[in-house]
């Protein structure tokens, strides 16, 4: 297989795709709008997702009042379409049920509002609807991918750091368990940070830090200047610098 293969085994579905166009086909079938490495799918008031019933949908330069729901894009490995990757954005959900979705590709811990992203409902009546193109076309249909965005995010771990008179320490507490549960006697927690994808640490185990440095086994040239300097220290001779200047030891200054 090679790539401009694998794009004319998929023609026919664009070619079908650009028959049932949306902006130029009044027909209900007519809700696609094709590229060169997949499609958009919109819906209409007559076939629409689960919860889009009530949404008001305008025709605008379409051929009838519609919605913008998702897209098809080919999912390449190498020179190989494997998959029909979805993305799916409600954005009329978001514009008129403010109270019930929201614009977050992501559900923070607490948040009540659903994702318009990638509704498993919208998910669902988009696959029937590709499929219908595919067997329209009679082109075998390829495995659907799509992420999982309206999982809850995980939860984090926490690092926390307890300090007392006599020294201090840091744990990585597991998601879900209660840092003070690691709290020492004579400790107290002074603060904590929250951390993603740190399983690969040391978990739910004391970490003390080490703060000796060992001193650098080797001392830096301190320079003829220096030298003399001490010796005329120790001396008590103030005429050292005098007589380093008069030697060219010092240069840069004026006369």
């Amino acid at each position: 297989m090679t790539i401009h293969s694998e794009h004319r085994r998929l023609q026919p579905v664009l070619r079908l795709a650009r028959k049932f166009d949306i902006v130029t086909n009044p027909a209900v079938a007519a809700i696609f709008e094709a590229g060169e490495g997949g499609f958009q799918v919109w819906c209409i008031p007559q076939d629409c997702p689960k919860g889009w019933a009530d949404i008001s949908m305008d025709s605008g330069s379409f051929s009838k009042p519609c919605e913008y729901v998702g897209s098809i894009i080919w999912q390449w490995d190498d020179e190989q379409i494997v998959a029909l990757q979805i993305e799916t954005s409600a954005y009329a959900l978001a514009e008129y049920k403010p109270n019930q979705y929201h614009e977050l590709v992501e559900i923070p811990e607490g948040e009540e509002r659903r994702s318009i992203f990638n509704r498993p409902e919208d998910i669902d009546w988009l696959k029937e609807k590709v499929t219908w193109l595919f067997e329209q076309a009679q082109v075998p249909i390829l495995p659907f991918s799509y992420p999982d965005t309206q999982a809850p995010l995980p939860m984090p771990f926490i690092l926390a750091h307890f300090v007392s008179d006599v020294g201090d320490y840091v744990v990585l507490v597991s998601p879900g368990c209660d840092p003070q549960d690691f709290c020492q006697p004579g400790y107290e927690m002074a603060h904590t940070i929250e951390l993603l994808g740190a399983d690969e640490f040391p978990v739910d185990v004391l970490l003390h830090p080490e703060y000796d440095y060992p001193e650098p086994d080797i001392e830096p040239d301190e320079g003829p200047l220096t030298e003399q300097y001490e010796n005329a220290s120790r001396l008590g001779d103030d005429d050292w610098m005098e007589a380093a200047y008069d030697d060219g030891g010092i240069t840069g200054m004026d006369e």
